[in-house]
């Protein structure tokens, strides 16, 4: 199957001034119009401010579903541009709902694998001015995915998103969120999720410690 790239999108971490604050973050990015290196560790010309909760090999390359975006343009009566949500990739139709963790797509030159959802900071409201959008992007799913690099390449913003091989678990990137935030003690569920030998290590030690909690 394949998806369309509709925004290919890099962003450095730089300072902004935003309603007299001053915000350092990659999460603002801005649309290229030509092919990109996307490494292990990401996107040439991509990068993130706080390399503690972003970044990373298991969070090499983001990629958000446009078809979200008519929701938040009317659920706040306002429009977002792509790429409001610190996507380095906007697809078309490809949602959380038939993403699955350990699925493998090639990008371009490239080859990724799914490896945990994305789980919203305060920088999305920061950005935006809207107080409530973090907890909104938990209550609905509307997260975006994370994926790993197999093989290094160029992308393009005209290429295709082609899944080549989906996970057998299928273990979704909703039904993983669903457990995250809204089923917490749901332990089959967790153990579901942890038998998928993808899954992104601090995802599965947080999983772990969930599990030995209950």
């Amino acid at each position: 199957m394949k998806y369309q790239i509709l925004s290919l999108n890099i962003g450095e971490p730089t300072k902004h001034i935003i309603n007299g604050k001053e915000l350092h973050t990659g999460f603002i990015k801005t649309s290229v119009n030509h092919p990109i290196w996307l490494s292990k560790t990401g996107f040439e010309g991509d990068g993130q401010a706080d390399m503690k909760n972003h970044g990373g090999e298991d969070k090499a390359l983001l990629m958000y579903p446009y078809q979200h975006y008519n929701y938040w343009q009317e659920r706040y009566n306002r429009k977002f541009q792509q790429p409001s949500f610190g996507e380095n990739i906007t697809v078309e139709d490809l949602t959380e709902e038939n993403v699955h963790l350990g699925d493998i797509y090639t990008i371009g030159e490239a080859v990724v694998q799914v490896s945990q959802p994305r789980q919203p900071c305060y920088k999305i409201a920061e950005v935006h001015q809207i107080k409530d959008i973090p907890a909104v992007v938990t209550e609905t799913g509307f997260s975006g995915y994370y994926f790993r690099v197999l093989q290094e390449g160029y992308v393009s913003p005209d290429d295709q998103v082609e899944l080549i091989e989906e996970d057998t678990s299928k273990i979704s990137i909703s039904f993983v969120q669903e457990t995250l935030f809204h089923q917490r003690e749901n332990t089959e569920r967790i153990k579901q999720i942890l038998s998928n030998e993808a899954i992104a290590p601090s995802l599965r030690k947080t999983f772990e410690k969930r599990l030995k909690a209950i």
